[in-house]
């Protein structure tokens, strides 16, 4: 027999919805009403801010604001529109967060836009409060600090996978025009059109080119630091340029980004908290560099950072001489040649020596260099080239060796950080969020790591210490 349908009505899905809601949900806000007082942690600066933009006349508190956007990501709200829709429907909600009326979409957009600064004081608020609560729940995994680079994409046509391959067909094109000409051409048509792309997307000057998250993109960079447990420590927007240069490969890149880019932020990261101390730093092969591990040990932090085998080339190592001069790997006797200071910037100076058996000429006005080695140990036309550094030894003279069980178990809890910043992009659901501002993606960032701090002083309190991070368990 035929199954007879049942018609729906707008009723009956809003009221099971409000059922749905008042069942899975109630947990969450009783928790949060009982043991959370968000004014606590507020600065006092971010309430004159707040009310000298405002005036007198203010229809929602900052309380009010700060909670409905704190739910929205402990519940993963893909978006405003959809925060708005669960306000209208749920009194509950409603009355957690302490609205009258329900805020529009613009005045949710306003207070990222004009508050990014006092969110990001509010987090390091917290920041304050949870290094005591990982103390008391872990003092060792409280005592590791990991950092990890990655990149939050815009909302940019550039970051359309069609984007990509119309500049890959435009290559195509081109290099039937080169091997028809040169046949034996080496034409790379991929790295060309990867060249090809524009620095930054049109839209938005500050979502730069990058290679991030394995693949080519129009990111928001930043530098996120978290402990041993996963709970967020630092976030820093990186924003200096990483622009993509024909010769270099996009790994390459990256690494660049990634050595250059820690001591900075741990810098101003300990200036904003100057009594945090670490025993350990854990970091991927990509902040392997000779200043890291000065900067660490300067620091009293011991490093457990895997060796980027980039920078240790397959090529026979030079000794030194008494006086710390490089020799020739296949011939003591020769001492290689001091060629002058390489300065770069964000890296330490370094002494440069060239192959004895080189010599510089000038053709046309461009320096070159040509090898007299009837053996050489490389293949480059300029013979080798050694560049020192004052704390070069750091990098192989760990003070736990790389080989040793220790250093491995330490190094596995660097996966850590990754599991905390996919949880900040769940919260808010990068992958489809259609944000094109600059300032409201950091703040939106900024907002979905004051909610896993909120999440994680909730979980200490309910005494759910075995899973410091499992916020889908308060909702479930």
């Amino acid at each position: 027999m035929p199954v007879s349908a049942k018609q729906l009505n707008f009723c009956d899905i809003s009221t099971d919805f409000d059922k749905f809601y008042n069942q899975n949900q109630s947990n969450l806000l009783d928790l949060l009403n009982q043991f959370i007082n968000i004014s606590d942690f507020i600065p006092f600066s971010f309430y004159q801010k707040y009310y000298s933009h405002f005036g007198r006349k203010r229809d929602f508190s900052l309380e009010s604001m700060l909670s409905a956007f704190i739910l929205k990501n402990i519940l993963s709200i893909p978006s405003i529109d959809l925060l708005i829709s669960l306000l209208h429907i749920s009194s509950e909600i409603r009355k957690f967060c302490g609205f009258l009326k329900i805020p529009d979409k613009s005045q949710f957009s306003r207070f990222k836009l004009n508050f990014l600064d006092n969110l990001n004081d509010l987090f390091n608020n917290l920041v304050d409060v949870t290094e005591e609560v990982s103390k008391e729940i872990n003092p060792f995994l409280a005592s590791v600090l990991i950092t990890d680079t990655t990149g939050f994409e815009a909302y940019v046509t550039e970051n359309n996978p069609k984007f990509y391959q119309s500049q890959l067909k435009k290559a195509k094109a081109y290099s039937k025009l080169i091997i028809k000409d040169n046949p034996n051409s080496t034409f790379d048509v991929e790295k060309y059109a990867q060249s090809q792309m524009p620095k930054s997307a049109s839209s938005n000057p500050d979502a730069k080119l990058a290679y991030l998250n394995g693949h080519f993109g129009y990111f928001q960079k930043c530098i996120i630091s978290t402990n041993a447990l996963g709970v967020v420590r630092y976030v820093n927007f990186y924003d200096a340029d990483n622009n993509l240069e024909k010769d270099l490969r996009p790994q390459v890149i990256k690494d660049n980004y990634d050595a250059k880019s820690l001591i900075s932020s741990l810098e101003t990261y300990f200036q904003l908290h100057p009594n945090f101390s670490y025993k350990y730093f854990l970091g991927d092969a990509g902040f392997d560099a000779d200043d890291n591990y000065a900067y660490l040990h300067q620091n009293n932090i011991m490093p457990i950072i895997a060796l980027n085998p980039r920078n240790s080339p397959n090529l026979p190592q030079s000794g030194f001489n008494e006086v710390g001069v490089p020799l020739c790997p296949y011939d003591s006797s020769l001492s290689m040649v001091y060629d002058g200071i390489t300065r770069e910037k964000g890296r330490a100076d370094r002494i440069k020596y060239i192959c004895p058996m080189a010599k510089k000429i000038n053709v046309k006005g461009k320096l070159s260099y040509i090898l007299n080695c009837k053996n050489p140990c490389t293949s480059s036309k300029c013979g080798r080239i050694k560049q020192i550094t004052i704390h070069h030894n750091y990098r192989f003279n760990s003070s736990i060796p790389r080989d040793s069980l220790k250093w491995q178990k330490l190094y596995r809890l660097k996966t850590i950080c990754e599991r905390s910043i996919c949880q900040i992009k769940n919260f808010i659901q990068i992958k489809s969020s259609r944000i094109r501002n600059t300032v409201s993606l950091k703040s939106d960032i900024l907002l979905a790591c004051i909610s896993q701090l909120i999440a994680f002083i909730l979980i200490f309190k309910t005494k759910n210490y075995d899973n410091p991070l499992a916020i889908k368990s308060l909702i479930a």
